[in-house]
C-alpha cells in the first residue's frame, strides 16, 4: 500500500506542481489505495512478463477527469520499482487523432476509396511501411477498413487527400481540437510537418514528443462526446478544457471505429466478454537503434463503451522484438476485468467498488 502511495504521489507532484493541489492528495490517495495497488500489482506482472523497460498506467474518470490510478514502474538491475521521471517519447496512437482532424475538413467520406498498395510507400525515397508489408500489405481499401487495418499508408494518404500540402493547417487544425493539452508541468513538443516526408511520420506519432496524460486527455473527450477536461484530483475541481473539440458526428463515427477496433480488429487483445471496450492500440520505435530498437507500446480506451465511465491508457517502453501494442491492450483487458462487478446505482454503471 506504502508503494502504491509513493507512486501516484510522486506523480501527481509532476504533473500538478503547479496547481496547488499537493494538500488535497492524501485523503485522495487513501481513497483510492486498493486499486492503485491493484493496478500496480497487474503493471509489474507484465514488465517481468514481456521484459518492459518501463509501464505507465493511468486511469480516469470520463466526465469529471478525476484520476482515479496513475503507476508509473521501471524496470531496473534491482528490480521493479516506481519511477517519478514523467514519460514523454512517440505515439502509436495518433491515427485517431489524424483521422477526426480528416473527417473535420468535410472533403473525405469514411467510405472512400484509398490504395495503401502493397504496404510500402515511396515518398521522396523515404519509404513508408505498414505493419503487414511483408505479406503484401492491404491494397485497395477504404478509410474506414484503412484505419481498423492500423494502416499508416492509409493515415498519411487520407490527411494527403484533406489537406494536400497545406501541412501547417493540418498541424492547427489538430491543436485546435486541443491535441497535446494540457500543457501544465509538461509542454507537448508537437513540431508543425513541412514537407511529405515530416507529414507521414507525424500523422502516425512520430516527430513529435507527448506524454500519456496528454494523449488520455484527447480520448477521454472522444468517449466524453467531444467535451475536453482537465485531469484532477478532485471531481470538484472538474475544469473544462473544450466544450467541443469536433463535431458530434464526427466523434461518433470515431466512437464506432474504436469500438470496431476492439471488438474485431487490430485491438482485440483488449476485447473483454465482461466489458465493453473500445480504444486503440499500436506500437512505434521510441529510439531507432537497429538491434537495440525501443518500442512504445501502447493502449488508450474507454468503458463501458456504451455509456463511457472511465477511461484508460497503458504505455510500454520495451527493447527489441517481439513488441505489438497488443501487449498493452492485454492489460488494459486485465485491469478492466478485475474491477468488473458493476452495480447499478440510481441508473449509472459504478465501477471500482
Amino acid at each position: 500500500m506504502k508503494k502504491g502511495i509513493f507512486n501516484l504521489l510522486s506523480m501527481s507532484i509532476l504533473f500538478f506542481a503547479n496547481q496547488g493541489y499537493a494538500q488535497q492528495i492524501n485523503s485522495h490517495l487513501q481513497a483510492n489505495s486498493t486499486l492503485q495497488n491493484h493496478v500496480s500489482s497487474i503493471l509489474k506482472e507484465n514488465i517481468k512478463k514481456i521484459d518492459a523497460i518501463n509501464g505507465h498506467i493511468i486511469i480516469m474518470d470520463c466526465k469529471s477527469g478525476e484520476i482515479k490510478a496513475m503507476v508509473n514502474l521501471m524496470n531496473t538491475k534491482s528490480g521493479i520499482k516506481p519511477a517519478i521521471r514523467q514519460l514523454s517519447e512517440p505515439t502509436a496512437l495518433m491515427r485517431t487523432v489524424s483521422l477526426l482532424a480528416v473527417l473535420e475538413q468535410g472533403k473525405v467520406n469514411q467510405n472512400d476509396s484509398i490504395d495503401t498498395k502493397a504496404g510500402m510507400l515511396d515518398i521522396n525515397d523515404y519509404l513508408l511501411k505498414d505493419y503487414n508489408w511483408l505479406r503484401g500489405g492491404n491494397g485497395k481499401t477504404s478509410v474506414q477498413q484503412g484505419f481498423l487495418l492500423s494502416s499508416n499508408i492509409a493515415t498519411y494518404l487520407t490527411v494527403k487527400q484533406a489537406f494536400g500540402k497545406e501541412y501547417d493547417r493540418f498541424y492547427k487544425a489538430i491543436t485546435n481540437m486541443g491535441y497535446g493539452l494540457p500543457q501544465n508541468s509538461f509542454k507537448a513538443i508537437l513540431p508543425s510537418p513541412y514537407n511529405d516526408i515530416s507529414l507521414a511520420k507525424f500523422v502516425n506519432g512520430k516527430n513529435q514528443q507527448i506524454s500519456p496524460l496528454q494523449i488520455l486527455t484527447f480520448y477521454n473527450a472522444i468517449a466524453n462526446n467531444g467535451k475536453m477536461v482537465k485531469p484532477t484530483f478532485h471531481k470538484r475541481d472538474t475544469t473544462i478544457i473544450k466544450e467541443q473539440l469536433a463535431s458530434k458526428e464526427n466523434i461518433a463515427i470515431i466512437q464506432q471505429l474504436l469500438v470496431q477496433k476492439v471488438k474485431d480488429n487490430l485491438a482485440h487483445q483488449a476485447h473483454s466478454n465482461k466489458v465493453s471496450i473500445a480504444g486503440e492500440q499500436g506500437a512505434v520505435a521510441a529510439k531507432d537503434d537497429r538491434d537495440n530498437t525501443v518500442y512504445c507500446l501502447q493502449f488508450c480506451g474507454y468503458y463501458p463503451s456504451d455509456n463511457p465511465q472511465y477511461s484508460i491508457i497503458v504505455s510500454l517502453n520495451k527493447k527489441g522484438l517481439p513488441a505489438s501494442g497488443g501487449m498493452a491492450g492485454e492489460i488494459a483487458k486485465q485491469i478492466v476485468n478485475k474491477y468488473n462487478k458493476m452495480i447499478k446505482i440510481y441508473g449509472k454503471i459504478q465501477l471500482f467498488n
